[in-house]
């Protein structure tokens, strides 16, 4: 396993929701080792760094290989605990935790109470709140680390701590200044998707509104598949600043729902979000740049073998003669010099050529 930790300062967060105090990026995990894992953190109270956002991704992925199924055969409560200790603690930490992992059966084992006992260990030499820390690295409440702490000492794998329940000092979660914006009562969310250069992004799922998702999309011989799926928070709601990721919350997302909206989305504007990338951010002014633009987009339809006309006209929202217009004078400055030849349909004719 590989472990890669980058934490910000108080005064250069960053603008990603829920990676706003940095991120832990993690490799070669245990049943899953072609998965790259980014996991996004936020700076809770003691100074803790918790779990706030996700992304998985498969490097060179094939179809079939990030689907619903195999993103809830992750052992999620293993990822982020590895995420938490690597930024609170060291990065050799996470690596001696992923080590040592065990899964807590019902009832409990000695090997859980070893486990806890090495992570409260880690926790007092950093003069960190071993309760606290304990209780981010498995995603729990306090009570419940409490009961585990009373049977590892059953046990008598740890020992009495009376300092146990000191507090370190408290820190105010990173907001960036930013004010949520609650929607009204009277006006349920409705879900809603959208699709840019990086993928698809849901939000306002039902049962989900803190959260968003990012389907990111792959092609291989002309079909389109998922390559990246990522969960984040929402920051439209105000639930959204204060929420931590727990492998409960991953369980429970809707990923079929997630997975079929995303990817029907993905077929049906793959070509115009592809192109969109490829162009950039249209300029204002009717200048070269803007002949580049056009330019790109028409050798873009080409290699598609697409017309480059009606590419352009959905690109820019403009009518045909408008696109025909650009495209002559982006010849006459020497700057477009392809020419779109219309493939013959199937009687042996061609479709109208394009103007000069």
């Amino acid at each position: 396993m590989w472990v890669s930790v980058t934490l910000y300062d108080k005064g250069a967060a960053c603008e990603r929701p829920g990676a706003e105090a940095g991120r832990v990026e993690i490799s070669g995990l245990e049943g899953a080792r072609t998965a790259v894992f980014t996991v996004g953190l936020r700076r809770s109270e003691h100074d803790i760094h918790r779990p706030a956002a996700l992304r998985l991704r498969v490097p060179g992925a094939r179809p079939g290989r990030v689907t619903p199924r195999a993103v809830r055969a992750v052992d999620w409560e293993r990822v982020l605990a590895i995420a938490t200790v690597a930024a609170t603690v060291s990065t050799r930490a996470a690596e001696q935790l992923d080590a040592g992992w065990t899964r807590r059966p019902r009832g409990g084992s000695r090997d859980f109470c070893l486990l806890v006992a090495a992570v409260y260990a880690l926790a007092v030499a950093r003069h960190l709140p071993p309760r606290h820390v304990i209780a981010a690295v498995w995603g729990r409440g306090v009570d419940t680390v409490d009961n585990w702490l009373a049977e590892a000492r059953r046990r008598q794998i740890l020992g009495q701590d009376p300092l146990s329940s000191r507090h370190g000092p408290r820190t105010e979660p990173d907001r960036r200044g930013v004010i949520p914006l609650p929607r009204p009562p009277h006006q349920p969310p409705s879900s809603q998707t959208t699709v840019g250069t990086n993928g698809a992004t849901l939000r306002d799922l039902p049962d989900c509104p803190d959260w968003s998702f990012r389907i990111e999309p792959g092609a291989r011989e002309g079909n389109v598949f998922v390559r990246g799926w990522a969960i984040q928070p929402d920051i439209t709601h105000a639930g959204g600043w204060r929420t931590h990721l727990t492998d409960k919350v991953l369980a429970a997302a809707p990923l079929d729902d997630v997975f079929a909206r995303g990817l029907a989305a993905l077929q049906g504007n793959l070509y115009l979000t592809t192109a969109r990338g490829v162009v950039g951010e249209p300029v204002r002014t009717r200048g070269p740049d803007h002949l580049r633009q056009v330019t790109d987009a028409y050798l873009f339809a080409l290699a598609q073998e697409q017309p480059p006309l009606p590419l352009i006209c959905t690109l820019w929202n403009v009518s045909y003669r408008t696109a025909s217009s650009w495209t002559s004078k982006a010849r006459r400055a020497g700057v477009l010099r392809a020419r779109y030849k219309p493939l013959p349909d199937r009687w042996g004719r061609s479709s109208r050529p394009e103007g000069p």
